[in-house]
């Protein structure tokens, strides 16, 4: 399977001088050994590291773009690729927000056992509570589906260190996660 470019749609928010923002991205890659699959829950569970036995326990429940699940093996190689964005600004005071919005995107591996999904969200949230010393934001986003979440980019973690209680930000979040086997070597 070939990564494509995820950034489908465009990432920037209109930005604002006078309005904290920040719009940045990552891509974690692990390389690791199936130890389990769980073919009716759809979970499976990877040792990083190449497989050593060093190496951290990762489960992770394959989403239905993920093909011929019961194909994995034990012992499988696989590369996991896991990809975020997020863009976001602080409202401009009694500005209209724009709607809240969600896309989901699947891709599928003709050729052997994996796929990607990707996920794009949209919308205005309420920050709840900000915690610089733990990196934590809590929010309440469209629907009053309440979050929290933890920042562990330095770039993101400067944005959070701006946001006060009570104030909007408009944001939109990228996740894409992509699963292969590779082939032994």
């Amino acid at each position: 399977m070939k990564r494509r470019h995820l950034l489908a749609l465009p990432m920037t928010l209109p930005l604002l001088s006078a309005c904290a923002s920040v719009d940045t991205e990552q891509t974690t890659i692990l390389r690791g050994v199936i130890e389990t699959v769980d073919v009716p829950t759809r979970e499976v569970l990877v040792r990083g590291a190449a497989g050593a036995q060093s190496g951290a326990l990762l489960t992770m429940v394959a989403g239905r773009a993920v093909q011929r699940l019961d194909q994995f093996r034990p012992g499988d190689n696989v590369t996991v690729v896991y990809f975020q964005a997020i863009a976001a600004r602080v409202a401009r005071p009694l500005s209209n927000a724009r709607p809240a919005s969600m896309t989901l995107t699947a891709e599928r591996d003709a050729a052997r056992p994996g796929g990607e999904v990707t996920r794009v969200r949209s919308g205005r949230v309420t920050i709840t509570a900000v915690n610089t010393a733990t990196n934590t934001v809590s929010f309440t986003g469209p629907g009053g589906l309440n979050r929290t979440v933890t920042a562990t980019n330095p770039e993101l973690q400067r944005f959070f260190g701006q946001l006060r209680v009570g104030e909007q930000v408009d944001m939109t979040y990228e996740e894409a996660l992509a699963i292969e086997i590779t082939p032994m070597r």
